[in-house]
């Protein structure tokens, strides 16, 4: 490549807007590329000859009239509109930010009261009622605000699924967890397995959710209730040796010493021992036979933390050992 070509190419790929073409072509840079004042059109390459052929093609006889003053004075009027007009579509865009957030924010204090999808659509008319009496040169902006029944439910929704995103970030660094479960049926008579956890990480920052809302389709078997809970456990990351605890509601699905939901889980592979819970379905036996099976691990970690306890060197106790 000579050296003329070169040059000419470094040229081109640094091209920058020049003042003179405001006063020459009725040009000014917007956003980095030069816009028409006159018909608000960009032009993507800024050359000078780009400029001028648009200029003398499109506005050249009715602007090219304009010298001197004149000139200036119509140039700073066509900068005036052009502010303007800017200014006109950025508080559009601001106002439909504003009532998109509400619409989130509206729908979101349905959800927590447990309010039907259906209420979004009564506020509104509530908002609409209000700004006519207070405001009602704003009244567009709550025109504005979507919360029909369909709306909520997206934005509610949306709001869950960026909540579990969250709750599966915080899961990653939990040191220890424990869930709860309560099986019910909701109006419509179907089954529905509520799984909440609280876990916490290092900093001992503890964090409770509802982890999942799992509806039961048929018979609700331990063996159902158990799948449902391994699934949600691994959708969110969390492995099963860092499970200190299970709580249910008693019930025999739940609680059967043999064939119950939790009677599953003990009879999975586990690492750890299960803390104690006043509920029907743990009794201290269960606690102290696993603490049992792990005590020799146990007085290791003990030893490790430089924590004396002394039952486990008392020779009458040994005996048991």
């Amino acid at each position: 490549m000579s050296l003329s070509k070169a040059k000419r190419k470094a040229d081109g790929e640094n091209r920058q807007f020049q003042d003179r073409w405001t006063s020459s072509y009725f040009f000014v840079d917007y956003n980095g590329l030069p816009t028409c004042l006159i018909c608000k059109e960009r032009v993507a390459v800024p050359k000078d000859f780009n400029l001028k052929r648009h200029f003398e093609t499109k506005h050249g006889e009715q602007y090219g009239k304009y010298e001197g003053p004149d000139r200036a004075r119509v140039i700073l009027q066509l900068k005036k509109e052009l502010a303007s007009q800017q200014s006109f579509f950025h508080q559009v865009r601001k106002d439909a930010d504003a009532a998109l957030e509400a619409s989130y924010v509206v729908s979101e204090l349905i959800a927590k009261a447990g309010k039907p999808f259906t209420e979004g659509e009564f506020l509104k008319d509530c908002m609409l009622r209000v700004a006519d009496l207070i405001c009602p040169e704003k009244r567009h902006l709550f025109t504005n605000i979507s919360l029909s029944a369909n709306t909520v439910a997206e934005r509610i929704n949306e709001l869950s699924n960026d909540i579990y995103g969250q709750l599966r970030n915080k899961a990653r660094d939990f040191t220890a967890y424990s869930v709860a479960l309560d099986e019910s049926t909701d109006k419509t008579d179907h089954a529905q397995l509520a799984i909440f956890i609280r876990g916490i990480n290092n900093q001992f920052e503890v964090t409770g959710e509802l982890l999942s809302m799992c509806p039961m389709h048929g018979r609700t078997t331990a063996k159902d209730l158990f799948e449902e809970l391994s699934g949600s456990l691994e959708r969110a990351g969390l492995p099963w040796d860092k499970l200190t605890g299970i709580t249910t509601d008693g019930a025999p699905s739940m609680a059967g010493k043999k064939n119950g939901l939790v009677a599953l889980e003990i009879e999975a592979a586990y690492g750890d021992v299960l803390s104690f819970t006043e509920v029907r379905w743990l009794s201290r036996g269960q606690v102290l036979k696993r603490f049992f099976e792990l005590r020799e691990e146990i007085k290791m970690f003990l030893d490790n933390g430089k924590m004396t306890v002394t039952e486990f060197d008392d020779p009458k106790l040994r005996i048991l050992w």
